[in-house]
């Protein structure tokens, strides 16, 4: 069963956004993250916003990863920076039904 992570933010600083997502891929992926990824919505109420999506194998990783993610200087750094970019829009946490 995934769990996956879905946070929307709201900015007209792209390239900045994108760099800041790059950044944040190394960290989220170096604490046991699947993966993370970034998008931006081209229709619907949200166009215009960004989506970064993290996904985990189960709770327990998706436990470990927030708790080293909350105690990672590097990430904190990286979060100031994007919070004079950008607006946190929303999160969601979807998970998954093995079928």
């Amino acid at each position: 069963m995934a769990i996956v992570q879905f946070t929307r933010f709201k900015t007209d600083k792209a390239e900045e956004m994108v760099q800041i997502a790059r950044r944040a891929k190394k960290i989220f992926e170096k604490h046991g993250a699947e993966f993370l990824r970034l998008s931006r919505f081209h229709t619907g109420a949200w166009a215009g916003e960004w989506l970064v999506t993290t996904r985990y194998s189960s709770w327990e990783a998706y436990g470990k990863v927030q708790e080293a993610v909350a105690n990672d200087k590097e990430f904190a750094q990286l979060q100031a920076e994007g919070m004079k970019i950008a607006e946190l829009e929303g999160r969601n946490i979807a998970v998954g039904v093995d079928l």
